[in-house]
């Protein structure tokens, strides 16, 4: 005698479907709200976040740093200027040497920012005010 089975409710059909889609969705969001930390910056999101700042940092040698970014690219340092550029999505900077030195430029956090020589963090900074 074949056992006599009822069809599933349709909240048991339901709830697993809402489950993943619930699921999937959260996955989504959390992509998204991380997407925009720890990309790398365009040329022209380098000039509209980091020029008109202050950054205060360190790069991997140990040497620390304070300079102001001016729009027009000016650098200024305790004792010193240079100058910045932007080429192909990288911040180039020039001290008076003719030797420019480019770093790409990621986004840590809100105010964080790291140098990149290729894909390897170079140095570090903390974007602030200008003055």
């Amino acid at each position: 005698m074949p056992i006599k089975t009822s069809p599933a409710p349709p909240t048991a059909r339901i709830l697993p479907t809402l489950w993943l889609a619930t699921t999937l969705a959260a996955l989504a969001f959390a992509a998204t709200a991380t997407a925009a930390e720890g990309e790398r910056l365009s040329g022209d999101e380098i000039q509209q976040q980091v020029w008109g700042h202050r950054v205060q940092g360190a790069m991997a040698s140990g040497q620390q740093y304070d300079e102001v970014y001016r729009q027009d690219g000016k650098i200024e340092g305790d004792g010193y200027t240079g100058q910045a550029t932007i080429v192909d999505d990288r911040m180039c900077f020039d001290y008076g040497d003719g030797q420019p030195t480019c770093y790409g430029v990621r986004q840590d956090g809100d105010e964080g920012i790291e140098w990149l020589d290729g894909d390897e963090v170079v140095g570090e900074g903390e974007l602030s005010n200008a003055e």
